[in-house]
């Protein structure tokens, strides 16, 4: 029975994990390709969408947990899904930055809210999240190299309807497959204002926007640095999309190994390790060959695998269990949705006057000095219970 919970828990994971690669990894080259937007524009419709998916991505977790069906919810939530892709294929820039609200608010909390939902009942059933969590790289990686095949030949729209396609899919196993394993007890709703009172999810949040932020929104340039160095459109993304792929075949491999040899380590050492790792791929960016590009590509799968496994054994450590959901969708938030209101503008200006190279140099810097201040400042898995205002009454 378990095995079989775990091969629904697997198959959703692949293909979730392969709708988001279509909305996401193919956004920006959509916006910038299709919709005609230069690099400081998308910079400026991605900042839109970050700043609400930052006002909406907490409240939706807070109700996400509280709720007695988490079942309805994730089938509501990617309902919402299915209507915002059908949306993406009929934009053109005199609704760009409406969508671009739309998309922070419903598009950019999906990823964080499956994940909290699936890890839960992974903890429940008793399953290593990364055992389920490796099948998701897998599905998006499969689907990015499926979809670059797609756009050269049939264009974004036949991906685009490929995505709400596999979403359908996931709601009807999720419908017909997932249990509803809730406590029955009422729970209290967790409030922003209770996880800003926790002294160790400010910190996490803190290092995770200076980090992972950098890291996040300085992704948003790859596709046009590939463009820039080829010359050639279609070149740039066949490499885009088959880097992307190699890279997660990668992080499926590094979730299998982080989850089997790794599982009972140091969180917060390997979160440094994580974080070094991907200042490294900043590093190799910015060297402008192309082989060392890609080469540096392919260690996000190494981190990303190390990055997410010990991010939520660490926030388990740290913080009383009632916080573990919030305090992971608020550190997320920071770290995606937050940094890309902040950080791709001021990137594509450092790009703009000084150029791709000097863009990644800076990137590399900002990583790699809070990655050293993040190993003091990080606190021990011993300090769980702050303080009693960190307490949920």
């Amino acid at each position: 029975m378990k095995d079989k919970v775990k091969f629904y828990y697997s198959l959703t994971t692949f293909i979730n994990y392969g709708v988001l690669s279509i909305v996401t990894t193919f956004y920006v080259p959509y916006l910038n390709q299709v919709v005609g937007l230069s690099l400081s524009e998308v910079g400026k419709v991605v900042s839109i969408g970050a700043l609400f998916a930052i006002i909406s991505q907490q409240f939706l977790v807070s109700k996400f947990s509280a709720s007695e069906n988490k079942k309805k919810f994730i089938i509501v939530h990617l309902c919402g899904l299915i209507c915002m892709i059908a949306f993406l294929m009929f934009i053109n820039r005199s609704i760009i930055y409406f969508f671009a609200i739309l998309y922070g608010m419903i598009i950019q909390t999906v990823g964080t809210i499956y994940e909290v939902y699936v890890e839960g009942l992974c903890v429940k059933q008793k399953m290593e999240y990364s055992q389920i969590r490796k099948w998701g790289s897998i599905g998006f990686g499969c689907v990015v190299l499926l979809s670059g095949i797609i756009i050269s030949k049939y264009g974004f729209k036949t991906v685009h309807l490929l995505g709400i396609m596999m979403t359908s899919i996931i709601i009807l196993i999720i419908a017909m497959k997932f249990k509803n394993i809730e406590s029955k007890a009422k729970k209290k709703t967790i409030k922003l204002n209770d996880i800003l009172k926790n002294r160790n999810s400010i910190i996490l949040g803190f290092t995770s926007i200076l980090i992972i932020g950098v890291y996040n929104s300085i992704e948003f340039a790859y596709s046009t640095y590939l463009i820039e160095i080829t010359g050639n459109t279609a070149l740039a993304n066949s490499i885009y999309s088959k880097s992307i792929f190699v890279r997660v075949f990668i992080e499926f491999i590094s979730f299998m190994l982080v989850g089997r040899f790794l599982k009972n380590k140091n969180p917060k050492k390997y979160l440094i390790i994580a974080f070094l790792i991907g200042a490294t791929r900043i590093l190799l960016f910015s060297t402008g060959y192309i082989p060392l590009i890609v080469l540096g590509d392919q260690l996000h799968g190494v981190m990303y695998a190390c990055y997410l496994t010990f991010l939520f054994k660490y926030i388990r450590e740290v913080v009383n269990d009632e916080l573990v959901a919030g305090t992971y969708a608020f550190v997320t938030v920071l770290g995606s949705a937050g940094a890309n209101f902040v950080y791709p503008q001021i990137f594509s200006a450092i790009q703009g006057r000084f150029g791709y190279t000097k863009m990644y140099l800076v990137g590399f810097s900002i990583i790699l000095i809070c990655s050293l201040i993040a190993s003091k400042i990080l606190p021990n898995q011993s300090s769980k219970v702050i303080s009693n205002n960190s307490k949920i009454n």
